[in-house]
């Protein structure tokens, strides 16, 4: 593919990418997650994934810096949907888990949120999804695993 061809794809890429991930993103928060930020969500959710983590994890799965994740998470232990643990053989380590207010609040969210999805997916073809989706994974594993030119 030449040049100009992939600076078009790139550049169609990012607007959809930057435009979609915004939009979503503004109607998730506005119509679905009243208490919460976006953010405050993934954290909720990764913690309901991972089970119970350090933050220096958090901060890692989210590419964010660790103060980013205190802060974080102070909101939502003041909130009651998440607690800290004292790892018993190492005090050092502190483990942040859901409570239990945590889990069926994300379980009651994640209900909301996969309605709304499926509102808005039910109008593209089933063979359409799987192919955008499939090539979304080849682009995720290629920026992941890239190298520089080769």
């Amino acid at each position: 593919m030449d040049k100009k061809k992939i600076q078009l794809i790139l550049d169609r890429y990012m607007d959809i990418f930057i435009h979609g991930s915004k939009s979503i993103t503004s109607l998730m928060s506005s119509q679905l997650m009243e208490e919460l930020s976006f953010e405050q969500f993934t954290l909720v959710r990764l913690l309901y994934m991972k089970g119970p983590v350090r933050a220096s994890e958090l901060a890692e799965k989210q590419l964010v810096h660790k103060s980013a994740i205190t802060v974080r998470v102070e909101k939502l232990v003041k909130k009651g949907l998440v607690e800290r643990l004292r790892d018993e053989k190492d005090r050092r380590n502190v483990y942040l888990r859901l409570t239990k207010k945590g889990t069926e609040y994300y379980e009651h969210l994640e209900n909301k949120i996969n309605e709304f999805v499926e509102s808005i997916v039910k109008k593209i073809p089933e063979d359409e999804m799987e192919s955008f989706l499939n090539v979304y994974v080849k682009l995720a594993d290629y920026i992941e695993n890239y190298k520089g030119d080769e």
